[in-house]
């Protein structure tokens, strides 16, 4: 049986392996440069960012899952021959090994708490005058620039709700793609003997220390799926802990994923006018069979 949708790689911390928190979700944005103030553990409620708190856990709850991605995506960089184009680019993840590829780049994001975590990544890993940082929806933003190389990575095009959704962000990718330029992103494959055996599943997922603070962080997560809407939802609650397991602060998100099969993904691929070229069912380059737990694509504007 593979992983949880919701859970995480056998190699990963906490985190779930598609986390609807990954990276940037695709609501309604501004389209600015981002400040370089970090308020820390920013309150969501006051900032009307929903990502607000995850960004400060993302980086250390998904550690293992750059060993799957990181390698692929920055191949692709590496032949790009110029700065690259991530939407929903998250804390850096992905982008800053492919910008260092790439020789630059570009990243886009709705949450500004996770663009002030790409900044300070970038800085650390002395890129920050190679990669220029968005706050926007990937729906709706416009750079009046193209690119060789476009990417969403780690699943984010599930945060999309509708076809119209998938539609936009598609033309989004199309308006920034130079003459020959290519766009690669993934998505889990959805496993439904998984979902029936996680319906409504809770428990402990963890403990982590927060990366700024130090302070001890328990995780615990409530999991269930609509496989007629196509509905992944998490309710995670978060847990600040004193040293001696008191709870200081508990906090509840509440997150969906709007999982699609392989052939739906195609079919909006080759509907917003997309040749996919390649196509694999997981980083390794394995095919895309009955058995694969990623769809992974590099696609050309027709």
């Amino acid at each position: 049986m593979r992983d949880d949708p919701n859970e995480p790689p056998s190699d990963a911390s906490v985190s779930p392996r598609n986390d609807p928190g990954a990276g940037g979700g695709p609501g309604a944005g501004g389209d600015s440069d981002t400040g370089t103030d970090d308020p820390g553990l920013a309150d969501a409620s006051a900032t009307g960012d929903p990502y607000a708190w995850e960004a400060d856990l993302y980086d250390v709850t998904t550690g293992g899952v750059s060993e799957r991605d990181v390698p692929f995506y920055t191949t692709l960089a590496g032949d790009a021959g110029g700065p690259l184009l991530e939407l929903a680019c998250g804390t850096g993840r992905v982008l800053a090994p492919c910008a260092a590829a790439a020789g630059g780049a570009v990243g886009v994001d709705i949450s500004a708490a996770m663009l002030r975590r790409a900044r300070r990544r970038l800085a650390a890993a002395g890129l920050d005058d190679r990669v220029e940082l968005r706050q926007g929806d990937m729906r709706a933003i416009r750079l009046d620039r193209r690119f060789p190389l476009v990417t969403i990575p780690f699943r984010s095009l599930f945060h999309l709700q509708a076809d119209d959704d998938w539609m936009a962000t598609l033309a989004t990718v199309r308006a920034h793609l130079g003459p020959g330029g290519r766009f690669a992103g993934d998505v889990f494959v959805p496993d439904p003997e998984m979902m029936a055996s996680r319906q409504d599943h809770h428990g402990f997922r963890g403990e982590v220390r927060h990366p700024d603070t130090g302070q001890r962080v328990a995780m615990w997560e409530h999991n269930s799926f609509d496989t007629v809407a196509q509905v992944a939802t998490r309710r995670r609650v978060t847990e600040l802990l004193d040293e001696d397991g008191l709870v200081l602060e508990r906090r509840h998100r509440l997150l969906e994923v709007h999982f699609r099969y392989p052939n739906e993904v195609l079919r909006l691929l080759a509907a917003a006018g997309f040749t996919v070229g390649q196509v694999f069912g997981g980083f390794d380059g394995r095919p895309l069979d009955s058995g694969a737990e990623e769809l992974i694509w590099i696609a050309t504007a027709d």
